[in-house]
């Protein structure tokens, strides 16, 4: 059956007074959904259950609860995939609020779990990435391969592998301004060369054929072509973004939906989740009686 997907941006806004309310409805919707589990430190075959307080700590992890477990878009027969732009900080499957960490068991592990068999997503290509998102921003990050990238850009929203650039120059200078705020300052020439032809090709070439040679200020009519070329730039890939992969064990599937997170994300996630459990396993074997 074929399926559409509606991207949305959405911003939440909270009266004063109401964070600790809304905070406390999500743990409520949290403990009717059933509490997640997490392994207990070294004990492989013992969980534990995470408490509502300790699953959601704060306001922005109360809404993405709410938005992800909201009834009235399950009734409909809306699926919730994706949350873009919260700035969770996860700890791999480790961290506090992994709700599917009680779906990976030792036996699942060994036989379900596997890595580094998609050359594309784990070759080292440059060391560092430009991400040029749908809505026309753009983001650097220092990594050894696309995966890398992805999973550290999921602090900020989830990223698909085909919006990453390998790129070979990154060089930026910042300053401080007089109210102790970090300013951008200028890129380095081939740095800033490789974001416009990255980033904004067509504004490009919009602001090549208005370029005064004199330096002058634009004429009425090149600054309503430079303003439209802008909104270009920020429209012309949110209509036509890739759909997201998903992981490649259902282990991660779920995972990628609890955490509205792309597939390959889910699969770090969960691998590294395996390592730790293995590795215990195995010290846990090497003990003498």
């Amino acid at each position: 059956m074929m399926k559409k997907t509606i991207k949305l941006e959405v911003e939440v806004t909270l009266a004063e007074g109401v964070e600790q309310q809304v905070i406390e409805v999500a743990r409520e919707r949290y403990r009717e959904a059933g509490q997640a589990r997490v392994p207990l430190d070294d004990k492989v075959d013992r969980w534990r259950e995470v408490p509502a307080e300790e699953f959601i700590p704060d306001a922005e992890t109360a809404i993405m609860e709410l938005i992800g477990t909201n009834d009235l878009l399950e009734k409909a027969g809306a699926e919730v995939t994706a949350v873009s732009g919260l700035e969770l900080q996860r700890e791999g499957l480790r961290g506090k609020q992994t709700r599917d960490a009680a779906l990976l068991d030792a036996a699942s592990l060994r036989g379900e779990v596997r890595g580094g068999n998609d050359a594309d997503l784990d070759e080292f290509e440059s060391g560092i990435y430009l991400c040029r998102w749908p809505n026309g921003d753009f983001s650097l990050v220092t990594a050894n391969t696309r995966r890398e990238a992805l999973v550290q850009l999921d602090e900020w929203a989830g990223a698909h592998s085909s919006q990453l650039f390998p790129i070979d120059s990154c060089m930026v200078d910042f300053r401080l301004n007089d109210q102790g705020k970090i300013e951008l300052k200028q890129f380095g020439e081939e740095t800033e060369e490789l974001i416009w032809e990255i980033s904004y090709p067509d504004l490009q070439a919009v602001l090549a054929n208005v370029m005064r040679q004199d330096g002058g200020e634009h004429t009425p009519e090149a600054k309503e072509s430079i303003r439209k070329a802008v909104e270009h730039e920020r429209a012309r890939l949110w209509k036509n973004q890739p759909k997201y992969p998903q992981a490649e064990t259902e282990l991660g599937r779920t995972l990628q939906k609890r955490l509205r997170t792309s597939g390959p994300v889910a699969d770090h996630y969960v691998q590294e989740m395996a390592h730790d459990i293995l590795v215990s396993m195995d010290n846990k074997r090497g003990k003498p009686n």
